[in-house]
């Protein structure tokens, strides 16, 4: 009750017993990472994070999955448009407009394959945060960064399908990439 409360201080205390007591319950880890993230700071939220990782590897396909993945990925969302004050992010442009220009010159089923093997590297998580080149993927050459394949997917699920909800935004990104690869051919 204090958790939904957000009486988040006077909470945390005891869902750490909670968690304690039931060891790798579910339910308990996923309120003591909410609890965690409402706090807020840096080392709590990395807490959290790693309860969601948790929760992730060793309940997966439970709803507690679900609440974790969703929690991971709004926080993602989130510190990607902060980086740039809420703005454009330039380097998602770019991702995308070259994932434009790969997708018109490859066809539907390639792009198809794509999105598929993007969609199941990021059921592990990608870092998007971490600028490192360390995502390979089968269907197209090279090394890339969590945000660059998500920038992929992103794109890819548009071009399927431009209603279909890709669990991110870019769509001003998207947006303004279309414009740049159009002026490029």
């Amino acid at each position: 009750m204090l958790l939904k409360a957000r009486r988040h201080d006077e909470a945390l205390p005891h869902l750490k017993i909670a968690r304690s007591i039931l060891g790798s319950d579910p339910a308990s880890a996923l309120g003591l990472a909410q609890c965690l993230e409402g706090l807020g700071g840096d080392a709590s939220v990395k807490e959290a994070d790693e309860l969601y990782r948790d929760i992730i590897r060793d309940h997966p396909g439970t709803p507690f999955d679900e609440i974790a993945r969703t929690a991971r990925t709004e926080r993602a969302q989130s510190s990607v448009r902060r980086a740039v004050g809420g703005g454009l992010r330039p380097d998602v442009m770019m991702y995308i407009a070259g994932a434009l220009k790969t997708f018109r010159k490859i066809g539907d089923g390639p792009t198809r394959e794509i999105a598929a093997e993007v969609a199941m590297l990021g059921t592990r998580g990608l870092e998007i945060n971490d600028p490192t080149p360390k995502y390979r993927l089968r269907t197209l050459p090279g090394e890339f960064s969590g945000l660059h394949a998500l920038a992929i997917m992103y794109t890819a699920f548009k071009q399927i399908d431009p209603t279909m909800d890709s669990g991110v935004d870019f769509s001003r990104e998207y947006d303004a990439a279309q414009l740049i690869s159009v002026s490029e051919d």
